[in-house]
Parts: C-alpha cells; structure tokens; sequence
C-alpha cells in the first residue's frame, strides 16, 4: 500500500471519530422542585425553570440514569440537576444536588 493510500484512510477514519464525537450527547443544568418520585418508572416529576439551551420553565417527568437517585430526594426538595440528551432527544437526569434554603427557583 502507498503512502498516498495510507494517508487517505487514515484522514478518514479521523473524520468518522471525530463525527461520532460531535454526535454524541449534549448537557443542560436546571433547577426546579421534585413533585413526585416514580419508583416504578425510575422517573421524578420536577417543577422545573427555564432549561437555557432546551425548553422553557415548566413540569414534567424526567428518567434518572441511576434508580438510587430516587432515593436521595424527597418531595418538595428544590434539586439542581444536570440533564443529558442523546441523538434521539430523550432527557435523562445525570447528577442532581439538593439546594438549601433556595427560593424563586422559577425566576432563575
């Protein structure tokens, strides 16, 4: 093989790597106050701010990526929380924090 060739595939090959790196999933921080906790589901329903990036403030159920998140919060905790997307849109919940004393979670 020349080293004409060699260059090629590997020139093409970095592309396809670096094409699956910018493919891969993207990251959102929000705050927001647990509403319910779904065991069952492995889903916790937050009020939740605006989401900068990817939605506005509203409340909905979001999946936690690992079950004994549930049980480190409890209703009417106001939690920050990292979000991931994957390629098909799907929200799941990464890392979450209970805030202290926090207020106007809403406003921020």
């Amino acid at each position: 093989m020349t080293t004409a060739k060699k260059f090629i595939i590997l020139i093409s090959m970095m592309f396809i790597m670096f094409s699956s790196f910018t493919a891969m999933a993207k990251e959102y921080t929000a705050k927001g106050t647990v509403n319910e906790i779904k065991s069952e589901s492995k889903k916790l329903t937050i009020s939740h701010g605006p989401v900068k990036g990817l939605m506005g403030a509203m409340k909905m159920d979001f999946k936690v990526a690992y079950p004994e998140m549930l049980s480190d919060v409890n209703i009417g905790n106001t939690i920050k929380f990292t979000l991931d997307e994957d390629k098909k849109g799907n929200l799941t919940i990464t890392d979450l924090e209970i805030i202290e004393n926090s207020e106007k979670v809403m406003a921020e």
